[in-house]
């Protein structure tokens, strides 16, 4: 069988394997699926458009239609992504047949060990199209990072990276950070990599840094923008300062309210704070293990988001203000901002130590599944893979005088995963539908480094 037999067999059996779960379980419609149908203001823009474009298009099997895209474009970037690995490392047929295994991992834990069971290409959620775009934005990021000095390959992949990194941020908030990931991609590649002229390097650093500027700048203008088409608003996704506030009132006592200086928001916190203490959904009950606490904080974050914060701001501005939804939000973030503002400085310390403990679980979700013995193997996994980079790092720089691409690769997950675990962490919990996107780029770099690894060990024999 010929190469290109094996590597257009790959493929169709990605797209058969993925089609066949969802022809299997069907479309899947959540809680959040609704905003994104609804076109909600809290909603970043491409997700609901792309819906929008299906309804438009296919009428009532749109979600027929949903499902095959979705899915197809998984199965493209896991082959995609396997097949360069394949070509840069010279993996033999079966090591790329574990690459696509491991592509296709993260979809299995989500359904099949995560609370919602959900098979996320299937799914009316933005992270059907998150996942597979962020597989092809670590793609071209590697690439920008071990492609030869001013190719035309490397060039195309520093602007199919920032492109990518402009669509997953329109997706969702949190991938805002590859835009950050690019720029440390294309710097890294400046001063590390390729190091000439440094006054030219540090002129290209500062156009790298202006075009991350404009880029966050014109993110803000789609989204407006978007918003005036669409909820007849030229304003930013609402309630980002409501998630925020969550878990900092989760870390509030009630006297760090005397500190808000806002009349209306310190009541606002009282009637917010009791009801958490009434319920014993803050810090004081949580436990004293590691465990404990997050998973103290897991159980009622949502509940006090929703039950404790937007039900009191909303059922008020029913009967004094509006029920319009958007003036509400607007209201709402921006008390919210006065509360987080007073009681933030006395609260701190538990506030972040809880942020901590919250990226802790992310970290171990973003490689593995919530459990006390397979806590620690995560552990030993970072700790090993860390290693394994540093040893691959001296023998490459003492053999080829330059960093091998397993040690890039797997730096580039390690950061990735980095990124968006202590992104979410900040506002809402580190579920494994939020923590995956790195799977797949850490375990395929852990398995090529172990591939090298015994490659030497055989050539000494």
């Amino acid at each position: 069988m010929t190469k290109n037999m094996k590597s257009g067999g790959l493929l169709i059996v990605l797209a058969a394997l993925f089609l066949g779960m969802f022809a299997i379980f069907g479309p899947g419609v959540y809680n959040d699926s609704d905003q994104y149908i609804k076109m909600h203001i809290h909603r970043e823009p491409l997700y609901p458009l792309f819906l929008l474009c299906l309804r438009e298009l296919f009428g009532e099997v749109w979600l027929t239609a949903m499902g095959i895209i979705q899915n197809l474009l998984a199965a493209f970037s896991i082959w995609l992504f396997a097949e360069y690995m394949a070509k840069k490392f010279s993996l033999r047929f079966f090591e790329e047949i574990v690459v696509v295994l491991l592509g296709i991992m993260p979809h299995m834990v989500t359904k099949y060990f995560s609370s919602l069971h959900l098979f996320i290409t299937n799914s009316v959620m933005s992270e059907a199209l998150c996942i597979p775009l962020f597989t092809l934005f670590l793609l071209e990021c590697f690439k920008i990072l071990t492609d030869g000095e001013e190719s035309a390959d490397e060039i195309q992949s520093v602007w199919l990276a920032l492109i990518l990194a402009l669509l997953l941020s329109l997706t969702r908030s949190q991938m805002m950070v590859t835009l950050l990931l690019w720029a440390v991609s294309v710097c890294v590649k400046l001063f590390v990599v390729r190091v000439k002229n440094g006054a030219l390097t540090l002129r290209l650093v500062g156009a790298v840094l202006l075009i991350v500027a404009v880029a966050f700048f014109g993110r803000s203008v789609a989204v407006k923008s978007y918003n005036l088409v669409f909820n007849g608003r030229f304003i930013n996704n609402t309630y980002g300062t409501v998630n925020t506030l969550t878990n900092i009132l989760y870390a509030a006592d009630r006297e760090d309210g005397e500190n808000i200086k806002d009349e209306e928001a310190r009541v606002f916190f009282y009637q917010m704070y009791d009801l958490t203490e009434a319920r014993q959904a803050n810090y004081k009950y949580a436990g004293d293990s590691w465990r404990e606490k997050v998973e103290h904080i897991e159980q009622w974050h949502d509940t006090v988001k929703y039950e404790m914060i937007e039900d009191v701001f909303y059922q008020t501005y029913d009967k004094t203000v509006t029920s319009d939804y958007i003036t509400q939000n607007l209201m709402a973030d921006e008390v919210a901002g006065k509360i987080i503002a007073g009681i933030l400085p006395e609260c701190f310390g538990r506030w972040f130590a809880d942020y901590l403990l919250i990226a802790g679980y992310g970290l171990i979700r973003s490689i593995a599944v919530i459990h006390p013995v397979i806590n620690w193997v995560a552990f030993l996994l970072y700790l090993s893979a860390i290693a394994m980079t540093i040893w691959r790092i001296r023998r490459s720089l003492r053999e080829e005088g330059r960093i091998s691409g397993s040690a890039w690769l797997m730096a580039l997950s390690l950061l990735a995963i980095a990124a968006n675990v202590f992104a979410v962490s900040l506002t809402i919990m580190a579920l494994s539908r939020y923590m995956i996107y790195g799977f797949s780029a850490f375990y395929t770099a852990y398995f090529i480094l172990l591939v090298e690894w015994l490659r030497t060990k055989v050539r000494r024999i």
